[in-house]
């Protein structure tokens, strides 16, 4: 058991206030979304709705909606999980609750980070910053957020006082989720960056074998400490490392384990779409054309909106290079518009992003 889960524990087992208790029991159920306890936290869920569902504890209504918003996104990563936090949020600032205001706005600026909506993840911010009083619970967060932003960035030294202090705070709160996503999220950004760059025939190999390494230290952090919701995308990044290094036999093994349940939803950066291209990819590195050519076909490259902004760019870079391997120019052709305009929106939105990011520093956040 977590040192977090353990401090909330021991607090409620002495707590009389119903309404403490139940904050409590909400944190308690947000940690156990995080790490993949869903049916811990469903029971949480429900126990809070049964006792203080019809929302006169403004304080407890903003807690469960957050707690539905994370199951949402860490059980499968469901967009969803955006509209029920940015819910928790309005309500935190219609009641003013300073503290909630904080929390939620951080947890809305990181799901708009995985949207690649980067401005919208800067103005979520916003209260985040120049504000008296603090939140630790909120500010870890936000500086998860803000290193991995500089990160998808290109700024990497930029990223480093944000994921220091990020660490800092969750080993003082004995948060492990918050610490499995900082080793998580470091190698499996820079994938990102890697992958556009062998599309682009500017592969790093040595920053690929140091991604590789960060992408294992993380397996076996999250499984030594029973966090289970990064596991999925974990073996989808191990996938993208075979791929990258050239082992597509090995990667196109586990796209096929990892597409396997016909129903699975994926959501966000882990799409079926982006991993159904990727294996058809490695079956042409792999010798095998013809099955290339029939994953390739069945593809609708017009299902790349449905994305986010740097998988819609991903996709079509993708699907471009892999026309032309399985000689289909004019398949590539009819794409060439539509990745260029995405190419000129993420573009843009990434000088944005670094003009939103200039502002900031460490000593402004609450």
């Amino acid at each position: 058991m977590s040192r977090l889960l353990a401090r909330l524990d021991h607090e409620l087992a002495g707590c009389r206030d119903p309404l403490r208790r139940a904050e409590l029991l909400a944190e308690r159920g947000c940690h156990l979304a995080r790490v993949g306890d869903r049916a811990g936290a469903q029971r949480i869920a429900a126990e809070l709705r049964q006792d203080h569902g019809d929302g006169r504890a403004s304080r407890i209504a903003v807690r469960i909606m957050l707690l539905e918003g994370l199951m949402l996104f860490f059980d499968n990563l469901d967009p969803a999980a955006t509209d029920r936090i940015l819910r928790a949020h309005t309500v935190a600032l219609a009641w003013r609750h300073d503290d909630l205001i904080r929390l939620t706005a951080a947890w809305l600026a990181h799901m708009q980070f995985v949207l690649g909506d980067y401005a919208a993840m800067a103005r979520a911010l916003e209260p985040c910053f120049d504000r008296p009083g603090a939140c630790r619970e909120a500010s870890s967060r936000v500086c998860v957020v803000l290193g991995n932003a500089h990160q998808i960035a290109g700024q990497g030294e930029a990223a480093r006082p944000w994921y220091d202090r990020a660490r800092h705070e969750a080993a003082e709160l004995g948060d492990d989720a918050t610490i499995g996503a900082l080793v998580y999220n470091r190698p499996a950004l820079s994938l990102i960056t890697l992958r556009l760059d062998a599309l682009r025939g500017r592969l790093d190999a040595g920053a690929l074998q140091f991604a590789a390494m960060g992408i294992e230290s993380a397996y076996a952090y999250c499984l030594g400490a029973q966090q289970y919701s990064l596991m999925q995308l974990l073996l989808v990044s191990r996938a993208r490392v075979a791929m990258l290094g050239g082992d597509a036999a090995a990667a196109v093994t586990q796209f096929d384990a990892l597409l396997q349940p016909a129903d699975l939803r994926f959501g966000f950066h882990a799409d079926r779409l982006m991993l159904e291209i990727e294996r058809a990819a490695c079956l042409q590195a792999a010798g095998r054309e013809a099955d290339a050519r029939s994953a390739l076909d069945a593809l609708d490259p017009a299902l790349h909106m449905q994305l986010a902004l740097e998988d819609q760019l991903l996709f079509l870079l993708q699907h471009a290079a892999l026309s032309q391997a399985l000689g289909c120019p004019a398949r590539a052709a009819a794409w060439a518009a539509a990745l260029a305009e995405v190419q000129g929106r993420y573009d843009s939105e990434i000088d944005r992003l670094k003009v939103a990011l200039a502002g900031l520093q460490p000593a402004r956040l609450a």
